[in-house]
């Protein structure tokens, strides 16, 4: 068997995990993050609409933690654009305009503009993006915010053998992998942009690709460029999980990935560690404090007893009493009335965990 210490571990690795094992880990900690894979924002955009904002803005701590995770966000390497108090329309794979007050750098410039010509790139073979269905709608959009801005669909082709069915997620791949593909694919959107002042292409840029490298893009291909999240997997999304988990990496968080929690260990009312099922052996996780992070499958480390957490974000049984004083539950809640109001929900409660576990140590001493 393995036997590691830490002062906090963090059981999950969706935006709320990654947050609270951020916030930890820049505070000295020693941290683990443990988690069976990515959370379920890399389904989607990885923006933050006005409205959840709004939900939650009398919240204490909201700016705080927005603040937190927008600069984690830009030392990965992804960084986001926007503020919590004003908002742009920017566009989903519906071909619909969404309020969105935070977003990935990359996605961030496709909102409708007065007297700009857009072209939408697609990609021949791709069924996950219509072109010349994002064209017409966000035509109809522009209209109805009275835009002069217009857009026009256009296809490009590949040479290179993307598989059947193309997907948003090999053409990732190879652009991360191939520089010969990359100079095609700007080759390509070069011709599909001329002309115009601006293009849109469906997210597919990498997923390791940096600012740097989009800027590039742009000055290649000769005008600006941004992308639209395509149907999940998606690739902004993605994007960003693979910055933020390498970044802890970086910074000494050590990662134990696709391993799920087999056990809880429990005593006096305090966390002492868990069991992580891992191939071959079981590992012995010892930590002063845990943050579950699990979004509505928080109680599954925890057991039938699970109900809730308090307002110190400690888990309670059935009767309201705390199971773990040095336990602290962020995300989504089980059986929540209000359901879930989306990542900066995510984002507060992941801050506020990580920072009330790491504010245990030396409080409880790992055993």
């Amino acid at each position: 068997m393995g036997t590691d210490r830490y002062d906090v571990i963090v059981v999950g690795a969706g935006i709320s995990g990654l947050t609270a094992a951020g916030v930890a880990a820049h505070r000295n900690l020693k941290v683990a993050l443990v988690a069976t894979g990515p959370g379920s924002f890399v389904t989607g955009p990885g923006w933050v609409k006005a409205q959840e904002i709004l939900q939650v803005s009398a919240e204490p701590g909201l700016r705080e933690a927005i603040t937190f995770f927008c600069e984690m966000a830009r030392l990965a390497g992804c960084p986001f654009a926007g503020d919590i108090s004003a908002a742009r329309s920017l566009p989903s794979v519906l071909g619909e305009l969404q309020s969105v007050a935070l977003a990935p750098l990359p996605l961030w410039n496709a909102e409708p503009r007065d007297g700009v010509s857009t072209a939408i790139a697609g990609v021949r073979g791709l069924t996950s993006f219509d072109e010349n269905f994002m064209a017409d709608r966000l035509t109809e959009q522009a209209r109805l915010l009275k835009s002069s801005g217009t857009y026009k669909a256009r296809q490009i082709s590949l040479s290179r053998k993307m598989g059947i069915p193309v997907t948003t997620l090999r053409i990732a791949q190879s652009f991360d992998r191939d520089p010969d593909f990359r100079a095609e694919l700007v080759s390509a959107l070069r011709k599909a942009a001329a002309g115009f002042a601006r293009i849109l292409v469906p997210g597919m840029l990498g997923l390791d690709s940096s600012v740097a490298l989009t800027a590039q893009f742009e000055r290649e291909i000769g005008c600006s460029l941004s992308e639209i999240s395509t149907l999940p997997p998606s690739i902004p999304g993605l994007r960003v999980f693979h910055h933020l988990e390498k970044y802890l990496h970086n910074i000494g968080v050590e990662l134990y990935r696709g391993f799920p929690v087999e056990k809880m260990e429990m005593h006096d009312g305090l966390c002492t560690g868990m069991t992580i099922a891992s191939p071959g052996r079981t590992l012995n996780l010892h930590c002063e404090s845990a943050v579950l992070a699990t979004g509505r499958r928080s109680a599954s480390p925890l057991g039938i007893e699970y109900v809730g957490r308090d307002q110190q974000m400690q888990p309670l049984n059935s009767t309201g009493s705390v199971m773990a004083r040095n336990i602290f539950v962020a995300g989504s809640l089980p059986q929540s009335g209000t359901g879930d109001i989306g990542d900066v929900t995510h984002i507060l409660t992941g801050y506020r965990a990580g920072s009330l576990a790491a504010s245990t140590r030396g409080n409880h001493a790992a055993r």
